[in-house]
């Protein structure tokens, strides 16, 4: 068995090899030495972001709006969602807008927040009924629009972060609803990056 896995490995090392010596990679570069697109090509095939009908490659995502009550959400939130755009390579995150194919525009409509445990009589029968689980839902709004017209490409009117909680004595209730209302972000900006990589070709 051992040496049917040391084979494994080496040919799987050795295809590697292969893909990296026959492969091509492609780099196109603004005028200001930036890397604008990558791409690789392995035996015609290419590998990276797929070609789109609208052309928008290079996205700018300013400050996100805030319509709900909690505040200072802002920053935190807008970094969460250029994050989960870098990690999925879809699109080249520009820094400003004059550098940019598309704008995304998002704003945070509304905060919900609701019990969905509570505590048995089996439990604790004096404090029977009182919630100890709660459910966060992030409702927002996302619109894509070209830059340099600010024409509309495509917009969501309503799009979801959830996260449920629980609370501790250790974990008092507004730390632990700050703490799930950030989680719950970052379950929207997964949710809006997998709604705008769908919508490649």
């Amino acid at each position: 068995m051992t040496i049917i896995h040391n084979k494994f490995v080496q040919t799987a090392f050795a295809a590697m090899a292969v893909l990296l010596l026959f492969g091509c990679t492609t780099v196109e570069v603004s005028k200001d030495g930036k890397v604008t697109k990558k791409s690789m090509s392995v035996f015609g095939y290419d590998f990276g972001p797929p070609k789109r009908s609208d052309g928008i490659y290079k996205l700018y995502i300013p400050r996100i709006g805030n319509q709900s009550r909690e505040p200072h959400l802002q920053m935190e939130a807008t970094n969460l969602i250029i994050d989960e755009f870098t990690k999925e390579q879809s699109y080249y995150i520009v820094p400003r807008e004059n550098e940019a194919d598309g704008i995304l525009d998002v704003v945070i409509t509304k905060i919900s927040m609701s019990p969905v445990r509570y505590i048995d009589k089996s439990q604790d029968k004096a404090a029977q009924g009182v919630p100890v689980e709660f459910r966060v839902v992030v409702y927002a709004s996302v619109e894509m629009k070209r830059a340099k017209t600010k024409k509309k490409v495509w917009r969501i009117n309503k799009i979801t972060g959830r996260y449920t909680f629980n609370t501790t004595p250790n974990f008092p209730f507004q730390e632990a609803k700050r703490a799930a209302i950030m989680q719950a972000c970052g379950d929207l900006s997964r949710e809006i990056v997998d709604n705008s990589v769908e919508r490649w070709e």
